[in-house]
């Protein structure tokens, strides 16, 4: 256990403590006490919490959760933006899926 050297003031300040009253030893420890504390630290939020303590393979059920409560066009438009693939190659069957989800809601 590491123990702070002595100073000159700080035995100074033990000759003066032997000498003064128990009161007037209270006062001046509280008087310095005062000085030396920080303020106390805001409460953190639940949601950072939640967020901090999150397992990290539990990361895609989030997204699983948001994609299951949309509807499947939505569904759908999550699932492309998600993919790796980036090309209009395939315009024309693109467009007959965006049709044949249009009939699907409508009906």
């Amino acid at each position: 256990m590491a123990t702070k050297a002595l100073t000159k003031e700080a035995i100074a300040m033990t000759e003066k403590k032997m000498n003064m009253s128990l009161d007037d030893i209270i006062k001046m420890s509280k008087e310095n006490s005062a000085k030396g504390k920080r303020p106390p630290r805001p409460p953190v939020s639940e949601y950072i919490l939640a967020r901090k303590n999150r397992n990290p393979s539990h990361g895609n059920t989030v997204l699983q959760g948001f994609m299951d409560s949309r509807s499947s066009i939505r569904q759908g438009v999550l699932a492309k933006r998600r993919s790796n693939f980036h090309g209009n190659q395939f315009l024309v069957i693109i467009e007959a899926a965006r049709k044949a989800a249009s009939v699907f809601t409508i009906s």
